[in-house]
């Protein structure tokens, strides 16, 4: 199919939504990018030695989840029946609260161009999907990187007044300044573990529409992500896949090959994204350097030469 036909299909499907779910997916869209597009930012802070000043807000809301929304991510991204919701479920809910943290008036950073670096999930205790969620997201630290600045958003999630899960996202903010970190040695998830012990987990033929899809469950409505015309605005050839949708496959992969799959449970997600998956394409899932709670997790191409992403998980097998 040519690039022409492709892209109208990808909006004729935009339009084939039901009709209510087209036009609040389409509204949030253009509001929040609308909102991004014309955020002032403070450019000098960014340019100084020291690190910018990050605003104190926190933003809260409770949280109820929807049986049908969670069973439609759970079909999405392939996890397998578990006692346990998928670890980054929540994380994915509570994304309309961090857009409001990071269009915060006093932020200095913008939203257009931050790029999804990294992401940190901790399930302290069992999250009880039936039960509300307290959600509260903040700023949390930014440091110098070679490429700029990288700044944490958190996420905090309570139920009865108790922490159950904490969500750090990672992202690069990129600006030419003196106050740059040195390039130094790489720090690689799986520096002590030897590549050549990869086994194959997992093959997913990821689609044209597969951003449109998750979009339609995360409501982040990013336009690269979402057919290529829009893509090729912000730079891209063409859509890239949600990193947190990928990761999500990734972990099911894990899960779904396990013989306790029913009752085990992922306490921690540790992850570095790499390269982009541009949609649509093949992609491989590889585990390493499993032991009896821990295991290291490669996205691929299919040909095994670029990684996409690189991630850790702590579990409990029962």
């Amino acid at each position: 199919m040519s690039a022409a036909k492709q892209t109208i299909a990808d909006w004729l499907e935009l339009l084939s939504w039901p009709e209510k779910q087209r036009l609040k997916g389409i509204k949030k869209m253009f509001r929040e990018y609308t909102k991004a597009l014309f955020k002032r930012v403070d450019a000098r802070q960014l340019m100084q030695f020291k690190p910018p000043t990050l605003p104190q807000r926190i933003y809260t809301k409770t949280l109820n989840v929807d049986n049908v929304h969670y069973a439609s991510f759970c079909q999405e991204v392939d996890w397998p029946a578990n006692e346990h919701a998928h670890p980054l479920y929540l994380q994915m809910l509570s994304l309309p609260l961090q857009m409001q943290c990071l269009l915060d008036k006093q932020s200095p950073f913008p939203l257009l161009g931050l790029i999804h670096a990294a992401n940190k999930v901790s399930v302290i205790d069992h999250c009880d999907l039936s039960e509300p969620f307290e959600c509260r997201v903040r700023f949390h630290d930014v440091r110098p990187h070679n490429r700029g600045w990288e700044v944490d958003v958190m996420l905090e999630a309570l139920q009865a007044g108790n922490l159950v899960y904490r969500a750090i996202s990672s992202y690069l903010v990129k600006v030419k300044a003196v106050h740059v970190a040195p390039l130094g040695a790489k720090n690689d998830l799986h520096d002590d573990c030897e590549l050549e012990n990869r086994a194959l987990i997992g093959e997913i033929s990821a689609s044209a529409n597969t951003g449109r899809r998750y979009a339609k469950l995360s409501g982040d409505y990013n336009p690269i992500h979402l057919s290529a015309i829009s893509a090729k605005v912000f730079g891209f050839k063409q859509p890239i896949a949600h990193g947190m949708w990928t990761l999500s496959r990734a972990v099911s992969a894990f899960v779904s090959q396990q013989d306790f799959r029913q009752s085990m449970s992922i306490k921690e997600v540790n992850c570095r994204f790499r390269k982009p998956v541009f949609l649509p394409c093949d992609i491989h899932i590889q585990q390493h350097c499993k032991t009896d709670n821990s295991v290291l997790i490669d996205v691929t191409d299919s040909n095994d030469s670029l990684v996409h992403l690189s991630a850790s998980l702590v579990f409990n097998q029962a």
